[in-house]
């Protein structure tokens, strides 16, 4: 199966360095696998330098949009790149932690005839799981907007409606390995793989990055499907400030034992892995 690596750098590149040297790691036989960093004009790029086969181009998008680019970046890639069986997307703020990750990913599509696409687990990186979440976690959102025909026209009274958040019913975008048929295609280019909203009186709803996705590969009778696979995800790290510094920390740890030859650390990564894990919760036991 030929397959293409999408991962887009809104700022990230420390934990892009780390994504990089763990996938390269663990997938030694790379005969059939592309890796392209879609970057957003970010900083740092230099410590990138030393992936060779990597594909690093500029989005002409920047860190400072106010709107999710995420999905219209995959969308202009995913055309850009016709010629491949599947497209790995996976967030920047992601570590392997075992050999043959995306191979198993990809038996496992290959399996599934019905199946559009195959996740990862998320694994946390002080050493849990975070479980997919259930189908009742559906909140509220109330929205006030107002509209005008033209950049000279006043805007109209605002108008209020509330939309249901689709959280859970999607293929998540940190790790998701999708089959590039023609349903994929044509949803990718009719209607895109941005977040998106249905306004209505009554039902309105919102879906983020890839949830549309996931709706309209319903209406052809397609699923996607959980793995067994893991992969550490960070999570919210290109906008959130959140536990910042426990993530960068991490981070640091998990990329430490991989020496100035991309792919080649001194050590395993599983047992940086356990090591980043082990002294989290000494951390937490000191606190």
């Amino acid at each position: 199966m030929k397959i293409c690596v999408l991962t887009v750098n809104h700022g990230t590149t420390p934990y892009a360095e780390l994504l990089l040297a763990s996938l390269l790691h663990h997938h030694p036989d790379r005969e059939d696998l592309d890796v392209v960093v879609l970057d957003n004009d970010s900083t740092e790029l230099d410590r990138l330098s030393r992936f060779a086969g990597v594909e690093v181009v500029q989005t002409g998008y920047t860190t400072t949009h106010t709107l999710t680019t995420h999905g219209e970046i995959l969308r202009d890639a995913v055309l850009a790149r016709p010629d491949y069986d599947a497209y790995l997307f996976v967030d920047c703020d992601v570590c392997f932690v075992a050999d043959g990750t995306i191979d198993a990913l990809a038996a496992s599509l290959a399996a599934d005839p019905e199946a559009f696409a195959v996740q990862a687990r998320w694994l946390l990186h002080d050493g849990g799981e975070l479980p997919p979440s259930g189908e009742d976690s559906h909140p509220t959102s109330y929205v006030r907007e107002s509209v005008r025909r033209s950049p000279d026209d006043d805007w109209s009274d605002p108008i209020e409606y509330s939309v249901t958040l689709q959280l859970t019913d999607r293929v998540h975008p940190f790790c998701a390995l999708i089959r590039n048929d023609a349903a994929f295609r044509r949803t990718v280019e009719h209607v895109g793989l941005s977040p998106a909203a249905v306004q209505a009186e009554r039902g309105g709803k919102w879906w983020d990055t890839l949830g549309l996705l996931t709706q309209v590969m319903k209406t052809h009778g397609r699923h996607w499907t959980l793995s067994d696979q893991g992969v550490i995800h960070f999570g919210n790290v290109s906008w959130s400030s959140d536990w910042a510094a426990e993530k960068a920390a991490a981070r640091d740890r998990l990329l430490a034992p991989y020496s100035t030859d991309a792919g080649s650390p001194e050590a395993g990564l599983g047992e940086a892995a356990g090591q980043a894990v082990g002294d989290d919760e000494q951390h937490q036991a000191d606190q």
